[in-house]
């Protein structure tokens, strides 16, 4: 029987230009998380990636720019599955927060890039507008959700929702980064102190 040759396929501009952009926002990841932002450097990024200085500059103007575009997309991800929990009943949501917020930033690398994006926005007024911009609508979105949440449990909010959003968000993020328990404990210990929180607030 006589096979068939099959020729590969060829990805058009825009797909491999999306392709080189993964691969991109993937070594800067990697890069950022063993070396920090000071040290992740465009040379060590495109080495990582395994492409030239010039595709990054191809695809960003600067090295800021590359990390703000790493954060967006983790952000808009995040977003994404929060705005599923805001159109769940209301008896659902507090199971569907304290779950997301118990395995949020559990990728290995994401606390150390967020950790360092924010130490970076502390030091660039240009760089903290976008981070700022783009951290705010993912607090303002869990806000929605603990006011219906607490609306549905017919107790008052304790303080602003936009307050308690911003602190849950900074508690797990503080949990994520202290890694002293493996993994898997470490997420289950962001659940539990969480889920204890708002027992407290909500005085169930």
């Amino acid at each position: 029987m006589q096979m068939e040759n099959k020729r590969p396929v060829r990805l058009s501009r825009v797909e491999k230009n999306a392709l080189t952009r993964e691969r991109l926002l993937a070594a800067a990841e990697s890069v950022v998380a063993r070396l920090g932002y000071g040290g992740a450097s465009v040379d060590t990024i495109a080495a990582e990636a395994g492409l030239s200085k010039g595709a990054i500059y191809s695809n960003f103007a600067t090295k800021e720019e590359l990390f703000l575009e790493l954060l967006r997309v983790y952000m808009e991800r995040d977003t994404a599955e929060l705005e599923k929990i805001v159109k769940l009943e209301p008896e659902h949501l507090y199971k569907a927060l304290t779950q997301w917020l118990a395995t949020m930033h559990s990728d290995s690398d994401c606390p150390l890039l967020v950790a360092e994006l924010q130490l970076h926005a502390r030091r660039s007024p240009e760089f903290a507008t976008h981070y700022y911009e783009l951290q705010s609508r993912q607090t303002r979105t869990i806000a929605r959700i603990l006011r219906a949440y607490f609306s549905a449990s017919e107790v008052g909010l304790p303080i602003d929702a936009i307050d308690l959003a911003a602190c849950m968000t900074a508690l797990a993020q503080g949990l994520s980064l202290q890694r002293p328990l493996p993994k898997s404990k470490a997420k289950n210990q962001a659940g539990r102190v969480i889920d204890e929180l708002l027992k407290v607030l909500i005085k169930k």
